[in-house]
């Protein structure tokens, strides 16, 4: 078996469980999980796949050498984001303009906030920069919105600058970005020269933002370069450490990395910054795989974890890219595939705020460690996972396959302390109300996510994943008036089973400002000189030109309005009629928006940008199709036990236990019961109906 490459890995570590996937040359498929590791995050890595080694019944070194391409989706960008534990970074900018990022957009204050944040207006602040005032330095430069130079670059400025950057201030990184430098890089190009002339064999990272976003407003664009050369250590240095492990167990080739645009990359081509969020945006690639195959134009996504509950949409078979994303309350400029989370995970920690006597759940999370009570692992703070199993919809002696044994016993006593006692109710009634409270914030979500397209719940079906999400999917389902939920065969590990399917993208962002109705040439020789650009990255990948798949978005608004909307457009050559179609095709998606009246042709109609992905296919794993047989589930049955369900009910009742590895295509029975797998449990609350399709998904009818 070593030496013949035939298979797939896709790995996706997220806060609580690293999940593997893995697929061979037929198509035939294996996953498993771990617990994640913090300290050490290649040690989950290797673990989870040492799971699924088990299931393919070969060992770690044989699996690793007969690999030809191993996927991965990391959470060690987020992690070093969010507890600011990364490079220490210099910023290059246009004299005049050093507190841009200081001084931040009038939404700066509250971006990334919740809502109940918010409204706490008189404890609100700015959040702490991550490149502070005193290693912000600006030089004399000055290039137009054409592009033309109105002041050369003072390169005596930019070499006293570096001079005291690295070698007074200690930084380990520079960020370089210059007001218009998107319309012509020739200064940013220059100091990063520069930079390495005077350090040659000094390992400063550097970053200009006309090579990462060549796109207008630059305090976003100033952001993502910043935030990328905070990372670029970090990341580089987790790469290589995993790269060196995986070789040491018999691995070949190089690593891909997931990116928060749906596709992957090889580990030489990847930019730090846009891993961030590679796990969510690898269960968006799987939910368009599995909304492919069912024919399944709207889907919600959901995805709760052991952290967080994501949310992604996918509206008439195409994920939406968020523009604007916000990274720990900075607004940057690298699309990402719209993904939005709240603390709302199996971990999610439940309290009582003492003055107001409120039940409060998150954002804290009890995390892999110590986590839940119930792990016996020294948390001692309630969390979703102890309310699950004190209504009985976990079965402690069947978590994660048996592999781990929870104490119902410490989930009862942290409930009783933390949440009961305080509100004047018995353990069970205080679960139910966690086990609400967090649906209700999950379907707020959802809605918040579908207003925004100008559509409704009921166009949509739900793909409930994640290891905890199939527990809760019929409780914020009902909230929102969704009709069916699916939980496919691969949703306790849904994202590294996207990863395992992503294929190979590589974006370009770019300001291309006009009037609409544009030249057709114009507009054609632009895409094409982005997309020559993208074809020798491509041709690194592998790739011939004629071998890859160009998508082109344009971001449009009527004029002097100050957001856009995005449009897909045909990959072709356009005529004057294409152009008039895409002015026609805003205008539709606008009103879909806004509402029916809404647009206003005599505005003009202002083109702002445009984004193109270039896509290079990779292998795919085979879902099978099996035919439907009997509808008596009976010898998937493998017992009863008594589950408490909230609503109308609010009381135990006796409930059916599936066994999901049992259950049959063509099955079906109405709640109560519940179906416990591997590494989820499936409640159906009274009268909801349950069927197994042809692909052994289990479809919950509301």
């Amino acid at each position: 078996m070593a030496g013949r490459e035939k298979y797939t890995i896709g790995i996706d570590t997220g806060g609580t469980f690293t999940d593997a996937t893995v697929f061979d040359k037929n198509g035939n498929l294996w996953s498993d999980k771990a617990p994640t590791t913090p300290g050490n995050f290649s040690e989950g890595v290797l673990n989870s796949l040492s799971e699924v080694c088990k299931l393919v019944g070969v060992s770690l070194e044989e699996l690793l050498s007969s690999c030809r391409m191993f996927k991965h989706g990391t959470t060690v960008a987020t992690n070093a984001v969010i507890t600011k534990d990364g490079s220490k970074v210099g910023l290059v900018t246009t004299k005049g303009f050093e507190d841009t990022t200081l001084i931040m957009r009038a939404v700066g204050r509250v971006a990334g906030l919740s809502d109940d944040e918010i409204k706490h207006q008189a404890v609100v602040a700015k959040p702490l920069p991550i490149v502070p005032r005193d290693r912000i330095f600006g030089v004399r430069e000055r290039i137009d919105y054409k592009g033309q130079v109105v002041a050369p670059l003072n390169e005596t400025e930019v070499r006293d600058v570096i001079k005291v950057l690295i070698e007074e201030k200690g930084v380990e990184a520079i960020a370089i970005s210059f007001l218009w430098s998107f319309m012509n890089p020739a200064h940013e190009i220059r100091v990063k020269q520069i930079i390495h002339e005077l350090y040659p064999d000094k390992a400063v990272y550097v970053r200009t933002s006309s090579e990462l976003v060549p796109i207008i407003r630059e305090y976003a664009r100033t952001n993502t370069v910043i935030i990328d050369c905070f990372l670029g250590k970090t990341m580089n240095d987790y790469i290589q450490a995993l790269s060196q492990r995986l070789r040491e167990k018999g691995y070949k080739r190089s690593l891909s990395i997931m990116q928060a645009n749906g596709g992957i990359v090889d580990e030489t081509t990847t930019v730090p910054i846009g891993s961030l969020s590679s796990g969510p945006s690898g269960g968006m690639v799987a939910t368009k795989f599995m909304a492919e195959l069912m024919s399944h134009q709207n889907v919600i996504a959901t995805d709760m974890g052991g952290t967080s509950f994501d949310v992604g949409l996918l509206c008439d078979g195409f994920w939406r890219y968020n523009m604007n994303p916000i990274v720990e309350r900075f607004h940057i400029a690298l699309p990402k595939i719209d993904v939005e989370s709240i603390g709302a995970g199996g971990g999610t920690i439940a309290r009582v705020e003492p003055s107001t006597k409120h039940l409060i759940l998150g954002p804290q999370s009890a995390g892999a460690y110590p986590g839940p009570a119930c792990y016996a692992a020294g948390g001692e703070l309630p969390t979703i996972t102890d309310a699950d199993l004190i209504l009985g919809i976990l079965n402690p002696n069947n978590f994660w396959g048996g592999r781990m044994r929870l104490k119902q016993k410490l989930a009862e006593r942290a409930m009783k302390t933390s949440v009961a006692e305080p509100l004047g109710m018995n353990i069970y009634q205080a679960a139910a109300a966690i086990y609400d409270i967090i649906n209700q914030q999950m379907a707020d979500l959802i809605k918040r996510q579908i207003v925004r397209t100008g559509r409704v719940p009921e166009d949509f079906a739900i793909y409930a994943y994640g290891g905890m999400g199939p527990a809760h999917a019929a409780g914020y389902g009902a909230n929102l008036g969704v009709k069916n939920i699916y939980v496919t065969t691969t949703s306790p590990v849904f994202s590294s089973f996207g990863v395992c399917a992503a294929d190979i993208i590589h974006s370009i962002s770019s300001s291309f400002r006009y009037m609409m109705p544009v030249a057709a040439d114009t507009l054609n020789d632009f895409f094409n000189s982005i997309e020559n650009k993208l074809a020798v990255v491509m041709k690194k990948e592998g790739y011939k030109k004629d071998q890859v798949i160009f998508r082109r978005l344009l971001f449009l608004r009527y004029r002097r309005q100050l957001n856009e909307l995005a449009i897909v457009v045909p990959t072709k050559t356009y005529t004057e009629a294409d152009i008039k179609s895409m002015c026609d095709e805003f205008e539709r998606v606008y009103e879909s928006v806004y509402g029916v009246g809404s647009a206003y042709k005599e505005a003009g109609i202002e083109l702002i940008s445009v984004n193109v992905d270039a896509v290079g296919g990779a292998p795919k794993p085979a879902i099978k199709s099996y035919s439907l047989g009997t509808k008596n589930p009976d010898k998937a049955l493998s017992g009863k036990r008594r589950v408490f369900f909230t609503g109308d009910i609010m009381d135990f009742v006796e409930t059916k236990i599936y066994d999901l590895n049992r259950l049959m295509p063509g099955n079906s029975f109405k709640g109560p019961a519940v179906i416990e797998a591997k590494n989820t449990t499936i409640l159906i609350p009274d009268q909801v109906k349950c069927a197994v399709d042809k692909y052994l998904n289990v479809v919950l009818e509301l």
